[in-house]
């Protein structure tokens, strides 16, 4: 079993200990959490014991998260066993035979980096967008003191994302591309 099955299940024991022994939110919180991975999974506690692997799965949109979805597989199954699957009739979905703790662990962590990288995207196009000076001439300009706190260190990032990207000028590009076409 790898070591991130098994950081899986303990995470899952220590909610359902927290369910039984939580107090206020805590439990209420903790019991939620571990229903609803339990019924999206169509699982028992029973499952969880369960090392016989099964064949699921996994559903992504668009080549980065596939490609996410990819390394996430890899990382849980490591390198011996991770073999993935492309059926037809199944467009955008990963199929792969692991335990049922481990389809937990796969979409709990694809779920989690999904979106931390539609957010550095979300960042990433700004920063683009301002280094390439995409905007209409009569554009307010915001303050950065005015600027909520969350918002400030998006802008930070942006900025420290713009430092890694070149400005083109649409002309330049256009002339650059044909010359390179003879």
């Amino acid at each position: 079993m790898s070591k991130t099955n098994k950081e899986l299940k303990e995470l899952l024991k220590k909610l359902k200990v927290l369910a039984e022994r939580g107090v206020g939110g805590e439990k209420e919180t903790a019991q939620k959490k571990l229903d609803k991975l339990m019924k999206q999974n169509g699982l028992t506690e029973a499952d969880l014991k369960e090392t016989e692997e099964r064949y699921y799965l996994f559903s992504y949109n668009g080549p980065f998260k596939k490609r996410l979805l990819n390394q996430i597989i890899y990382k849980v199954l490591g390198a011996s066993r991770t073999q993935l699957y492309h059926s037809k009739g199944t467009r955008n979905k990963i199929g792969v035979h692991c335990t049922p703790a481990e389809k937990i662990e796969i979409e709990l962590e694809f779920e989690f980096y999904s979106a931390l990288f539609d957010e550095e995207v979300d960042i990433l196009l700004s920063a683009f967008i301002s280094k390439q000076d995409i905007y209409p001439e009569d554009v307010p300009i915001t303050s950065f003191d005015t600027l909520p706190d969350e918002d400030r260190e998006k802008f930070l990032k942006a900025e420290e994302y713009k430092k890694n990207i070149t400005k083109r000028k649409r002309a330049s590009g256009m002339i650059e591309r044909k010359g390179d076409e003879n």
